[in-house]
């Protein structure tokens, strides 16, 4: 365990590096260079875990292939993908106009076969039970992706999640503990610094953890709630901007900067 505390601050740096190096990366809503190397930190977090206990329920064969899978998904569309069309809906509409098929459109694709091949590993035992798990396995690695347009949202949403998950089952051992910690707090330095973002490859593998930790540790009548707030999220983001309805709110603003270090508001992407 000692190997992961000392390991994942060096992959941290190199991951960076190496990101920046190669040119990984977009400009912030500040219109600063910020490389997408998170992702790389939660995915290597996440096979660590998934080494030394490959008998805990949310780091079983069918969630590793299912969350390494959104990340390398979410990796191709960050690194080979345009900045439009936006959405779901965009991206089938220009498929169908434009006769061509968007890296969008294959994570989207690729996104609902390794859910299927997820529910299919996984012993679900109702029907109910396997359509609530695929819906969620879809619905939020798309959520935090969209949310994932300033420093820190999916950081805190993703946090409050872990502890609504904390709250209702029994604790797990310290040393979990104390690595989940160090993922967020590392998390939380170099994305409220902005020297590394999540992207679309880092958002959406948190929401495909997410999504695992749900169908295993929720109780199907939260599963359900948390499916009714994925859902109003996604026709939400059709017709709205989320950082348009923050910044109305003085609450959600207020919520939003939390955390953000040297702020400088401008323009309406960290993506």
């Amino acid at each position: 365990m000692i190997a992961f505390f000392l390991s994942m601050p060096i992959i941290a740096f190199l991951s960076l590096i190496s990101f920046q190096t190669m040119k990984l990366g977009v400009l912030n809503y500040e219109g600063r260079f910020v490389p997408y190397s998170l992702g790389v930190v939660i995915i290597y977090s996440y096979s660590y875990l998934f080494a030394l206990s490959p008998g805990l329920e949310s780091v079983s064969m069918a969630s590793f292939i299912f969350v390494f899978s959104i990340w390398l998904l979410g990796l191709v569309d960050d690194v080979f993908g345009k900045p439009y069309p936006k959405g779901l809906k965009g991206h089938v509409l220009y498929a169908f106009q434009n006769k061509r098929i968007t890296t969008g459109l294959v994570k989207a694709a690729g996104t609902i076969v390794v859910a299927l091949l997820f529910v299919w590993m996984t012993p679900l035992y109702t029907y109910f039970a396997t359509f609530l798990s695929l819906f969620l396995l879809i619905g939020l690695p798309h959520v935090m992706n969209l949310f994932d347009t300033r420093p820190l949202r999916v950081w805190k949403g993703a946090l409050c999640f872990v502890v609504l998950v904390l709250l209702i089952n029994p604790l797990p051992s310290f040393i979990y503990i104390v690595m989940l910690l160090s993922v967020f707090y590392v998390w939380y330095v170099l994305e409220g610094y902005r020297k590394a973002m999540l992207g679309d490859n880092g958002a959406t593998v948190v929401g495909a953890i997410l999504a695992v930790v749900a169908i295993n540790h929720l109780p199907i009548g939260l599963q359900l709630f948390v499916l009714f707030v994925v859902s109003f999220f996604i026709v939400i983001a059709e017709k709205y901007s989320f950082s348009t309805i923050i910044e109305h709110s003085s609450l959600l603003r207020m919520i939003d900067q939390i955390g953000i270090m040297n702020k400088h508001q401008k323009g309406d992407s960290h993506n």
